[in-house]
């Protein structure tokens, strides 16, 4: 997923990702859903949205059920709604099942 982050909210979205997403994907290593996660601050953007940061949130699952797990866990729907007011643009949203992988046990 690529986020759209106004400018002024940077610094509430970190933190907020911190408090509420982190343990969310705590909860699903832990659970053996998810393999790994990350949030990344884009600095290259094909499509950069004025007055925004970039962030990619990049999520490796075990399966495809813990995506499912992801998306309906209360944490996360908790944090989605709070996460929107900080957006000013469009997310991308992008899946799908892993091809090569190196690195990634």
């Amino acid at each position: 997923v690529v986020l759209n982050v106004a400018t002024q909210h940077v610094e509430a979205f970190e933190a907020g990702f911190r408090e509420h997403e982190l343990p969310v994907w705590q909860d699903l290593k832990d659970r053996g859903l998810l393999v790994g996660a990350t949030l990344n601050r884009l600095d290259i953007s094909s499509r950069p949205v004025e007055g925004s940061v970039q962030y990619s949130i990049s999520a490796i699952f075990a399966t495809g059920e813990g995506h499912h797990a992801h998306d309906s866990h209360p944490g996360f729907e908790a944090w989605n709604k709070i996460a929107d007011a900080y957006q000013v643009g469009q997310p991308l949203a992008f899946g799908g099942e892993t091809v090569l992988e190196l690195g990634i046990s």
